[in-house]
């Protein structure tokens, strides 16, 4: 019966988690952001936040407990606060945009260990043979669901206006608890007993291709997230989208995704997770180009990006994932686990601060096409590294 009950609750898991991650990480929560006051820089710092979480995700190391109690307490701890920022529109209006990023980033920083230690217990009970197919039907089911949230959210809020986000984001929290309860009932394959923390850690440092990987997989995500902050709000402020547009674009994505996730999957079960990976890395790196093609007028760059959003990260997300499991053996998992969360939230954090300072530049006709420029820029470099795997 087992692994594939427990593999089917966490298809449903993974639909209510996503609804929470979506709302409190991605278009709803900039909308609530820019709603609060929020400018260039908060907006950076709030696209950088889940990058500056994954930098604690190491802590799963040292976390004593069976994974699955510990996952199930840290998200309960982090989706319960998050609840807080239903309440910041009785905030004094000067401190409510300081208020959100705190409460955000306190959240992300309580689920930061739960990547580590949820991957290694999913490592547990998909085969090897079939993560590709798993992961991808998972993911793309998820990114259907969450852009579905996404789309509802944004139609809600463009009706109600500013009142309409606590609201959405209340649904969110309730999504998120709940995919909380079904964590509990997912079965935890008994696992060999792991190395003590640091000897895991300088296993994972002292192997020459996993260091490779983790460099490149810090300057991908460097190169990313330098425009990364910023997509939504070119979309609202110089594409002339409305929220509910922007959801709509994202639905889009998603539908596509549910198509072409599971196609990668397969690709990646017989033809290599590094050879998807430089597939989908190069769709990703021309992307931002359209999305600067796209102006008040004349949209359709922005919309026909939505097709090259889901062909690319359909299958460069799980190739990611599915490469840093592959090149980890089983003993000292988490040590490696702990080192690509790592280096993901590092790149990510630079790229943030990285973008910040090029916003602040305001080259070009708003704050955020020199940052977007700059990512695709750096994308397009990280493809010569993506070669050799």
């Amino acid at each position: 019966m087992e692994p594939h009950r427990s593999l089917r609750i966490s298809l449903l898991e993974g639909l209510l988690a996503i609804l929470f991650i979506q709302f409190s990480t991605g278009v709803i929560a900039t909308g609530y952001a820019l709603h609060l006051g929020a400018g260039p820089g908060a907006l950076a710092a709030l696209g950088a936040l889940p990058f500056l979480a994954q930098l604690l995700a190491p802590l799963a190391l040292f976390l004593r407990g069976s994974r699955k109690a510990l996952a199930v307490r840290l998200n309960l701890l982090s989706r319960g606060l998050f609840a807080l920022a239903l309440f910041l529109p009785l905030w004094p209006g000067e401190g409510r945009v300081a208020a959100f990023l705190a409460i955000a980033g306190t959240s992300q920083l309580l689920a930061a260990p739960v990547g580590v230690l949820w991957l290694s217990w999913m490592a547990d009970l998909v085969p090897e043979e079939r993560r590709g197919r798993y992961f991808g039907l998972r993911n793309a089911l998820m990114g259907l669901v969450g852009t579905l949230g996404n789309l509802a959210g944004g139609y809600l809020v463009d009706a109600l206006g500013g009142r309409g986000y606590p609201l959405v984001l209340g649904v969110g929290v309730g999504a998120g608890l709940l995919s909380v309860w079904l964590l509990t009932l997912q079965h935890e394959p008994k696992a060999p007993p792991p190395e003590a923390p640091w000897p895991q850690v300088l296993r994972a440092v002292r192997d020459a291709g996993f260091r490779r990987y983790l460099v490149l997989v810090l300057g991908w995500f460097a190169a990313v997230m330098v425009g990364g902050p910023y997509v939504i709000p070119y979309f609202l402020q110089w594409g002339g989208f409305s929220l509910g547009q922007v959801g709509l674009w994202t639905v889009l994505s998603a539908l596509s995704g549910l198509a072409f996730g599971p196609l990668w999957g397969r690709a990646a079960d017989r033809l290599g997770h590094g050879r998807v990976l430089l597939l989908t890395g190069g769709v990703a790196a021309v992307m931002p180009l359209f999305w600067l093609w796209g102006r008040p007028g004349f949209p359709w760059p922005i919309w026909a990006s939505a097709l090259l959003d889901a062909l690319a990260w359909s299958g460069l997300n799980p190739a990611l994932t599915n490469l840093a499991l592959g090149k980890s053996p089983k003993e000292a998992r988490n040590g490696y686990l702990a080192l690509f969360w790592l280096a993901l939230g590092l790149g990510g954090l630079l790229g943030s601060l990285l973008a910040g300072e090029l916003a602040a530049l305001h080259l070009g006709p708003t704050p955020y096409h020199l940052p977007i420029l700059a990512s695709m820029g750096l994308r397009l470099l990280m493809l010569l590294g993506f070669r050799r795997l």
